[in-house]
Parts: structure tokens; sequence; C-alpha cells
């Protein structure tokens, strides 16, 4: 049975009680009057149909009043239920719209419900706030398909390229090509440069995957990160130069420290060394390394001399496998940064890529310091 129906037949009970109790008092009234005017309680009396019903023009006024008393009441009754009726199947109806509206993966319908007095407010605005939810998870949803997708491609075509040029050289030393040692060794070394290659791509993606599903082990410890990334520079800094990437780290004579994975760390700096390398657009390039202390957060900032990219590509650079330009998608696994990121959100930090101010790309993470024991200068904990 729907509200409107049970609304009518309440309204129905309503006037029949109404009337019932109008006619009981109608009768008790007339009682009284009968015996007031006779003296006497006589049954007689009272199964006298006429002396019983109409003693005089005071009775039928009387009846009279009833009657218009009882039409009155039915009157308004109608008018309140109707008009309660409207207050409660409206909402209903707009809610229903609205189930409709997500059922046909409308996510973005809202409910505008505008009397904060009643319980349908909060029924709306609960369904507003699921709507909300349900609009954020399928645009995530959508994004992690997209990525997924991008992901299988990035795959496919990055193991492609060196198996097809591994291929390439087996068959030519199998059909006898390289006739001499020194070709031999040419297509060993290619072929060990490849098969390195692919090494490469599937431990980077290994990582990814492994990070990606929180699965990875993280060795935290509190340790002074600017006498760690000194470390790690000092480290890979002639590597680096023979690839054409000139490091230069601004010395931080304060001790930071922070809580987390130095292993980890180390990844995430190098990551983007070699991503700087390996996209510079000259034969010379450079990158500076600076470390600061910006609201209890260290901020470190690599900036390189290279090309830089576009302002709509930023957002993306650490989405895994992209790279901003075409003729890029020759080179690199385009894993590194989207690894940085990982680890950098597994370490409760944030990062984030901006072009410079003349020209390069600006990589900025922060990460908390362990304020309850961070020590400045020469102090010791």
């Amino acid at each position: 049975m729907t509200i409107k129906q049970r609304l009518f037949f309440s309204n129905i009970r309503m006037i029949l009680i109404t009337v019932i109790g109008v006619i009981t008092v109608f009768l008790i009234t007339r009682i009284i009057v009968v015996h007031i005017l006779s003296g006497t309680w006589s049954f007689r009396k009272f199964s006298d149909y006429d002396s019983f019903m109409f003693v005089g023009s005071a009775d039928f006024v009387l009846l009279v009043s009833f009657t218009v008393f009882i039409v009155f009441i039915c009157i308004i009754n109608s008018m309140l239920t109707f008009r309660m009726s409207k207050r409660i199947t409206r909402p209903l109806d707009t809610l229903t719209s609205g189930v409709k509206q997500i059922h046909e993966n409308n996510f973005s319908y809202r409910i505008a419900y505008n009397d904060n007095d009643d319980e349908f407010h909060l029924v709306c605005k609960a369904f507003n706030s699921m709507a909300a939810q349900l609009e954020a998870s399928a645009i995530q949803r959508s994004k992690d398909e997209a990525n997924r997708r991008e992901l299988l491609a990035g795959i496919s075509h990055d193991l492609r390229t060196p198996l097809t040029t591994i291929n390439g050289y087996l068959d030519g030393l199998e059909s006898g090509v390289a006739s001499t040692q020194e070709m031999r060794e040419k297509y060993f070394s290619i072929l060990k440069k490849n098969s390195r290659g692919m090494e490469h791509i599937i431990e980077q993606l290994f990582l990814f995957s492994k990070l990606d599903m929180d699965e990875y082990h993280f060795n935290m410890k509190r340790f002074d990160i600017v006498s760690a990334i000194s470390d790690i520079v000092d480290e890979v800094t002639e590597n680096f130069e023979m690839k054409g990437l000139v490091i230069n780290l601004t010395e931080c004579a304060d001790k930071i420290y922070i809580y987390g994975d130095v292993i980890y760390l180390r990844r995430v700096l190098i990551n983007i060394l070699e991503n700087s390398a390996k996209y510079k657009d000259k034969d010379t390039g450079h990158i500076e390394i600076n470390l600061s202390i910006e609201n209890n957060y260290v901020c470190i900032k690599l900036a390189d001399d290279g090309p830089g990219v576009s302002p709509e590509a930023l957002s993306s650079l650490f989405n895994a496998f992209y790279r901003c330009e075409p003729s890029r998608h020759t080179t690199g696994s385009g894993l590194g940064l989207a690894i940085c990121a990982k680890i950098i959100e597994r370490l409760g930090g944030t990062i984030i890529a901006e072009n410079g101010e003349k020209s390069g790309l600006v990589i900025i993470i922060n990460l908390p310091i362990d304020t309850g024991n961070f020590v400045v200068s020469t102090g010791e904990k």
C-alpha cells in the first residue's frame, strides 16, 4: 500500500471517528435534554421517536450545528491530509528520480532540497554524499583502466624493442653474418646491452607492482638526510659524469633528521638523475640539488637545465610508462618517476614537477622532518 493510499484510508477513519463521536455526543445530549424537559427517565418517553428527536427549535439548531461541524471537520481534515501527502510524496518522488539517475550511471546528479527542517533534508544530504563518492569511484576506476591499458602498451613496447634487436643479432650470428671475431664481439656486446636493458625493465616493473600493491618492505629508521644525500651524490657523481650529467649539490650545514628508508631514498634520487641524463638536450647537462626546511618538512629540489616539458604534461610525469614526447618513446622504461612517486608516498611525503624559470625541469620532494628529534648544526640526539 502506497503512502497516498495509507493517508487516504487514515483520513476516512478520522472522518468516521469524528462522525461517530459527534453522533454519540448528540444522542447523549439529546437524552439529557429529554430528561430535563420531562422530569423522568421513562423508557417509554425515550422510545417515542417524535418526542425524542424533535422537542423544539433549539433541538433543530443543535442538529444543524453538529452537521455543519462534521462537514467543516471533513473539509479541514481533507485539506491537511492533502497537504501532508504532498510534503511526503514530493521529496520521495525527488529521491526516486535521483535513484534512477544513479542507476543510469549519471553520478554527477545531485538533489536540490531546500527545506532544512525535516528528515528528508538528511536523506537528500546522504544521497548527495553517496553520489559524490560514486562519482569519485567512477572517475578513479576510469583512470585505473586507462593506466592499465597504458601499462600493458608500455610493457609490450619496451620489451618488444630489445627482443627484436636480440633476435636480429642472434639470427646474424646463426647465419654467419658476423664472420670475424671483431664483428662477433660487437654482436655479443649489443646482445648483452639489450638483455641488461630488458632485465632493468623487468626489475623496475616488479618494484612498481610491489609498491603499487603495498607489498614492499621498508626498513624505516631515523637518519640525517643531509648526510645521506651527500653520500649518495659522492657515490654516483663519477658514473653520471660519464653519461654527460654534472651534479651540483648545495651543501647544507644543518643536520636534518627524517624517519624513512635510506635505500629507497637512494633509488628516488638515482631515478631522477637518470631521467635528467637521458633527456638532456646538450652534450653536458647540469642538475642542481638543494635542501631546505619548510614548515616541518625538508624540501629537496632537483633542477636540471634540460628541455623541460609542456605544462599539460607536468601532472602526468609520475604516471607509469608516461613519456611526454613521441621522440622519447624509444628510450627508457617510463617507470622511473612513477616509482619515485610511489616511494615518496610511502615515506609520507609529496613529489611534484615544475618547469624551471628559464629552462629545464624541477622535481620538488617534501618529506616530513622527525620533529621529536630534530637537531640543528652540530647538536646530536
